[in-house]
């Protein structure tokens, strides 16, 4: 694969579909001017200085986080050099308390590439550190959803690529502070308009304590917009040349929304949070497991993690697995589009536990998805044509860089994953399972009842008391939840292990019918096999013989070493798909009642009554992830703790949907498949 110094850096290259970088010029004091709108990013005096005036200052955010328990969370539209970002990162190290915790969303239509954010943020050296932190970690230049923690900082920015009109109704709230920032209202007036205002009213009235409101403008039309939109709005005196500027705080009596923590579709509506000090289970230690341990841990949740084979010991106990994913040519929301924020997050995730490839635990090698036939040729093209993606995120290699990726005479086309590689689950597992608020445990549950305040879970050792469980056992989900509408498969994988002896040289992953990382302590992992129809848990020979024909796909040299002699082993896994092959992540949903309380639903799909869905009290699931697991789990970890906590969602409200547990109940109950 390409060394990495060749390698684009995530947001160094240009954007992918439905993005425009901006085009800058720089004026004679070396501060960016966004060309299109004529304005610049920050103040011509002192951008850093404005800020701690507008946002900091008019937010009262000193003040209010050295008291504040639990996540503080600002919403800011605009995020343009993420100057104002790393003000509030720099100000919340320093005069926050022990128990607060930072959780910044912003919205930017336009982001800037690695290299214009290096240029700008130069000009403020006091920053250096913070800033240099958040350009290494710069997402990948495509829509949606982007989120980067740093836990032991307490702070988490959630970036969301896209127009404000569009990102805004994916939010939930509460929210404590409001950034209104972007260009002036006189140059970028599509933002600044009535529909800006809703939503930010609908968000805010999800607060329990008033949010507070901060703009550079003092614009007519501003002011006018957030007082229609319940705020009390004064203005103050602003920065530099600016006279005037807008604050103030939300009233909550003021408006008829339903608060944004309700939707019109019951099934987004969660059930109630954790109360403080609360204790979780987590049963299954697999990659969904550990990261639903870990995500909650580093929420202040203490976590008993159950399994009774140990730690990473079903499929996520493969030596090797492919950190990497295959979108759809459609790169919707619902499924590619889930699929890359996961991988995305997934890539931070392992880098920050498992430290800089080394070779053993993971290694980003980059990853090749060969076009094996004429239909995965027309795919991949078709993918690129609709989507134009990133070159660090999706590159189109031609046969002829195949062929040298491959380590032999490949005549076809793919696609290369740069930043992609392997990971060795089980040291992925382990690391997420080392945290001081984690117990793991080697025990087998056999029964979850409902015990009132919480749930009780009933093992051979005895009862387990706590006020809500984690199911993340994959497809034995099914045994422990009987009566949850779960209609998973358990598919049979197999690996085959070959001697390295005289085989083609390939140092990235190589993806076609199957996957084989590079040869690691003397032997290649070839795999895996997918089998519906059989639940042998011992090797077997016909699948040894499936993965040596599947290295065909890799070129004719590989091809002329696929020797049964060679095999030398292999391992046995079960994977757990969905119908719709996303996983299902989300509280667990009380079947009988759901179908009687929603049976209109079956003469009229559209007719959505205004009911409360009945959860199963304090269950929750981490399921479904296929092979797809590294990239997925650690995503619907955060997504899930979040929910349970009341934390910022990392993704929107269509994604939560998609991954919503109950959706197959609620597809089958309107296509007539259920009775009352």
């Amino acid at each position: 694969m390409p060394h990495e110094s060749d390698l684009p850096l995530p947001g160094s290259g240009s954007s992918g579909p439905g993005l425009a970088n901006p085009l800058l010029d720089w004026n004679e004091q070396g501060l960016p001017v966004a060309r299109e709108f004529g304005d610049t990013y920050f103040s011509v005096e002192n951008g850093l200085a404005e800020t701690h005036h507008v946002f900091l200052g008019h937010n009262s955010l000193p003040q209010r986080w050295a008291d504040h328990t639990g996540t503080f969370r600002i919403i800011e539209t605009g995020f343009g050099t993420g100057l104002n970002f790393l003000a509030t990162w720099q100000a919340f190290r320093e005069q926050a308390g022990p128990d607060c915790h930072l959780h910044f969303t912003s919205i930017e239509k336009f982001p800037l590439i690695r290299d214009q954010l290096q240029q700008a943020l130069a000009l403020w050296p006091e920053l250096s550190e913070l800033a240099q932190r958040l350009i290494e970690s710069s997402p990948f230049l495509t829509p949606g959803f982007h989120t980067l923690r740093w836990p032991e900082e307490r702070v988490t920015l959630t970036l969301i690529y896209a127009d404000v009109h569009d990102a805004l109704p994916q939010l939930s709230g509460p929210v404590h502070a409001w950034y209104l920032d972007g260009f002036a209202p006189s140059k970028n007036p599509g933002m600044w308009t009535d529909a800006l205002f809703r939503q930010m009213r609908r968000i805010s009235h999800a607060s329990e304590q008033p949010p507070t409101v901060a703009t550079f403008t003092a614009a007519g039309i501003v002011k006018r917009g957030l007082r229609g939109a319940g705020f009390r709005i004064r203005k103050h005196p602003g920065f530099g040349r600016k006279r005037d500027m807008l604050a103030g705080e939300f009233a909550l009596s003021c408006g008829p929304e339903r608060p944004a923590s309700h939707s019109a579709l019951p099934w987004l509506n969660l059930p109630p949070l954790l109360p403080p000090g609360s204790d979780v289970v987590v049963v299954g230690a697999g990659l969904a497991g550990c990261s639903t341990a870990r995500a909650l841990a580093e929420r202040g949740i203490r976590v008993t993690l159950l399994d009774g084979e140990g730690i990473a010991s079903g499929a996520s106990g493969n030596p090797q697995g492919g950190l990497y994913i295959k979108l759809a040519a459609d790169d919707s929301a619902q499924h590619s589009g889930f699929y890359r924020q996961a991988y995305e997050y997934a890539l931070n995730r392992v880098k920050s536990l498992l430290g800089p490839a080394d070779g053993q635990r993971w290694d980003d090698c980059g990853v090749l998805q060969i076009g094996w036939d004429d239909k995965e040729q027309q795919r991949q093209q078709k993918y690129l044509s609709n989507n134009q993606p990133p070159a660090e995120l999706i590159q189109a290699v031609s046969p002829a860089i195949a062929a040298q990726l491959s380590g032999n005479d490949l005549a076809r086309p793919g696609l290369l994953y740069p930043a992609a590689g392997w990971v060795a689950p089980a040291d992925f597992c382990q690391a997420l399972a080392d945290h001081p608020l984690i117990e793991f445990r080697r025990e087998h549950i056999h029964r979850i009842e409902n015990a009132g305040d919480g749930v009780r879970l009933i093992a051979a050792a005895g009862e387990i008391a706590a006020d809500a469980v984690v199911v993340a056992t994959a497809w034995a989900a099914r045994e422990l939840l009987s009566q949850a509408y779960l209609p998973t498969k358990k598919i049979r994988g197999q690996l085959s292990y070959l001697n390295t002896s005289d085989l083609p040289q390939h140092t990235g992953v190589l993806c076609a019918h199957s996957y084989m990382p590079p040869p690691l302590n003397g032997r290649l992992c070839l795999g895996a096999t997918y089998n519906l129809r059989s639940e042998e848990t011992r090797l077997t020979e016909e699948d040894h013989l499936t993965n040596l024909s599947h290295l065909q796909d890799f070129g004719p040299q590989w091809q002329k070493v696929a020797d049964p002699q060679r095999i030398t082993g292999g391992r046995v896994g079960f994977r757990c798909t969905t119908p719709d092959y996303l996983p299902m992540t989300g509280p667990v949903t009380e079947t009988t009642e759901f179908v009687e309380r929603f049976a209109i639903l079956r003469r009229n799909a559209r007719h959505v009554p205004a009911l409360t869905v009945p959860w199963q009290p304090g269950v929750f699931l981490n399921i479904g992830h296929g092979s797809r697991g590294l990239a997925s789990a650690p995503l619907c970890a955060e997504i899930l703790a979040a929910m349970m906590t009341g934390d910022t969602l990392p993704v929107g409200q269509e994604t939560m949907e998609a991954l919503w547990p109950g959706r197959f109940l609620l597809r089958d109950l309107i296509r007539g498949k259920l009775q009352t």
